[in-house]
């Protein structure tokens, strides 16, 4: 379509347009729906379609597209067309009737890293976000905000492919973190088109059935015992705390009071700090490691990189050694076994205490006496199961 400069008007806002406006007539956006309308009629706004007009005249029907810019009512007339080239017209140049970016145009990577320096995100969850960026859209790092919002059909492709090439839990976390930085550029610059997940639904994660029977505990514990003993301690304190490695491998001497058997985790997900009482079975354990543990603030060092902690263990399907995750699945799991109410177990796994109003007046760390109890009932019952003495 041939586009001039005589084709677009610029019209200023004014008592007259607004209350023209409120008198416009609609009309469903098909090809049936145009044709009935009767010549001169005037102006029948297409329902469905942003800022589109049919005008019915004398002799026939012209589409135009309006819309706000700065203040002014802009107008581009498309002229006699078919109800479907009059939509496809109108979505494409409704995106390019805007004013210029406050700051230009914000490419992808610029707006990720923007929401990266500006929202108060833990080190981990920052990382996870860059990973997102950098491994399932590197090929739209440079493209702008506006085009990506107006690529629907593209944004659902690269969902979906990342759905059946990477599983639902990769694409469902894309999904989430876009989301949430396209919509916190679009809070400065509202001339964003919509964001484009609305596109596609966000994929469902069955539930992991990850705790461990009995059964499965001592061959856990069988495959653990092959470790040598700081594989070992670190081990038994995920399984007896229920907490994420990420926090069991950033443990610090000074985060261990023995007297009074408590123990605070200073890396947790969403930069959370909690505290957790130490069950009797850990406290043993970890004052035993503690003597043969090199000197050093780190409970668990790392043997190749002095200074520093541990790697975070991972799963090891040849020795039996499952991942931590299933340890906190298992440790939630026990909870309820031995009788923990939602909020305790809450506390206990240093979850967020969010979900309805009564639950934000609860303060986590007054409530470590509580767990108490619990966290010793599921390492005697861990004992039991394992033939500790």
């Amino acid at each position: 379509m041939n586009e001039s400069k005589s084709n677009v008007v610029v019209f200023p806002r004014g008592s007259r347009d607004l209350a023209a406006q409120r008198q416009t007539k609609t009309v469903p956006c098909t090809q049936e729906a145009i044709d009935s309308l009767p010549l001169d009629s005037g102006d029948w706004s297409v329902e469905g379609v942003p800022g589109l007009y049919v005008r019915a005249g004398s002799r026939q029907k012209t589409f135009r597209i309006q819309r706000r810019v700065g203040g002014k009512l802009v107008t581009r007339v498309l002229g006699e067309m078919s109800a479907a080239q009059a939509r496809r017209a109108a979505t494409r140049l409704w995106q390019t009737l805007v004013p210029a970016p406050p700051d230009g145009r914000m490419m992808l990577e610029q707006a990720w890293q923007r929401y990266l320096d500006e929202k108060p995100l833990a080190a981990k969850t920052k990382q996870l976000y860059r990973e997102n960026l950098d491994r399932y859209l590197a090929d739209w790092k440079s493209r702008p905000l506006e085009q990506l919002g107006a690529d629907r059909a593209g944004f659902r492709t690269r969902i979906l492919s990342v759905s059946r090439n990477h599983g639902n839990a990769a694409a469902a976390s894309l999904l989430r973190t876009f989301r949430a930085i396209y919509n916190y550029q679009r809070r400065i610059n509202p001339e964003l088109p919509e964001c484009p997940t609305i596109t596609v639904d966000e994929p469902r994660l069955k539930p992991r059935d990850w705790a461990l029977s009995d059964e499965d505990l001592r061959a856990w514990w069988a495959a653990v015992q092959k470790l040598r003993p700081l594989k070992r301690a670190w081990w038994l304190t995920a399984l007896l705390t229920g907490a994420r490695a990420g926090s069991v491998s950033n443990l610090k001497w000074t985060d261990l009071d023995f007297d009074h058997r408590i123990l605070r985790f200073s890396v947790a997900k969403g930069g959370r700090v909690y505290t957790l009482p130490m069950p009797e079975r850990l406290a043993a354990i970890l004052a035993e490691w503690r003597n043969q543990a090199p000197p050093g603030e780190w409970v668990f060092e790392s043997p190749v990189r002095p200074g520093s902690p541990l790697f975070e263990q991972v799963r090891d399907d040849k020795r039996g050694v499952v991942s931590p995750h299933h340890l906190r699945h298992t440790m939630r799991t026990r909870l309820a076994e031995v009788g923990a109410t939602p909020d305790l177990a809450r506390v206990a796994l240093g979850h967020s205490l969010t979900g309805d109003v009564s639950r934000g007046y609860i303060t986590p760390h007054l409530l470590v006496e509580a767990v108490r109890p619990l966290m010793n009932a599921v390492a005697e019952r861990c004992a039991a199961i394992l033939g500790w003495e």
